[in-house]
């Protein structure tokens, strides 16, 4: 738990924590601090006006300590001007998304990233800015999974090579999780370069009103046979070993898929055009 927090808890008697302005409102027993970037501290007591005040005071003076301010380093364009820390380029950000669980993951993160900062964004989400290899994201994932006992999802940025930079970094790993619902849907770990495919064809669709024709067949299996394909490099024998099928079935499903959509994926041509229509079909 961030020290600030843990200094707050001590002072109050009670627990404090950093949530979202929009994820709850107090009950009488509850007192909200606003904070900066549409995070507040939640006290878990009714403090009266000049200890709301003193706290506020404290939060706002505690500048190496203070979350809400840590935060501006990703959820304000301009927040790295008023960055006290020198990370170490190029990094990367690792969003971690997970149902519940807070205070255990955050104790998981802690002891793995020991030289790397962790910036935990709400009840559900932290981000850990990357400069070092002490651990991969798959390792990460097994460890919060049955120490922590919550589901988890990973979303990791580009590489990121100067502070200005970070800001872009993370909405690109809000965007990456959004457009993971649709093509990627029971991924746990999604990387960028992973999604450039996605990426394009989603911002193409927003600024030039992108227009391909629609390659839905209606037909699960088979949309997942050509992905499969796509991911496997339009290799035959991988793909139906992947997919543990009959070659000869593979290529029946193929040609009935061609017969469709009029593209043989196993041509190169045929098989950028299909999958730029299918991940538009994908991207609402």
């Amino acid at each position: 738990m961030n020290a600030l927090l843990q200094e707050l808890q001590l002072i109050l008697e009670c627990k404090v924590e950093l949530v979202g302005s929009n994820q709850l409102k107090p009950n009488k027993n509850q007192t909200i601090i606003n904070g900066s970037n549409h995070m507040n501290l939640l006290v878990h007591r009714t403090l009266n006006p000049v200890e709301t005040g003193l706290i506020q005071r404290l939060v706002e003076s505690s500048s190496n300590l203070n979350p809400l301010g840590k935060l501006n380093i990703l959820s304000d364009p301009n927040g790295y001007k008023s960055n006290d820390r020198s990370f170490k380029y190029p990094l990367r950000l690792w969003r971690i998304l997970y149902r519940d669980s807070k205070e255990e993951v955050a104790e998981i993160l802690k002891s793995s990233f020991r030289k790397d900062d962790i910036i935990h964004m709400n009840n559900n989400e932290s981000v850990v800015i990357v400069t070092t290899d002490e651990i991969t994201p798959y390792e990460l994932l097994g460890v919060l999974e049955s120490e922590a006992l919550t589901s988890v999802k990973i979303i990791i940025s580009s590489s990121i090579a100067h502070p200005c930079d970070l800001h872009k970094g993370y909405i690109d790993t809000i965007e990456l999780s959004e457009l993971g619902k649709h093509i990627k849907e029971k991924a746990q770990i999604i990387k960028y370069e992973e999604m450039l495919f996605p990426m394009f064809v989603s911002q193409l669709r927003r600024a030039e009103g992108l227009n391909l024709n629609s390659v839905a067949v209606g037909d699960s299996e088979l949309e997942l046979t050509a992905m499969v394909f796509l991911e496997n490099n339009l290799n035959i024998t991988e793909t139906a070993n992947k997919l543990f099928i009959h070659r000869n079935t593979l290529i029946y499903r193929l040609n009935k898929l061609e017969n469709i959509t009029g593209y043989d994926i196993r041509k190169f041509n045929d098989a950028i055009n299909y999958y730029l229509s299918y991940l538009a079909d994908q991207i609402k």
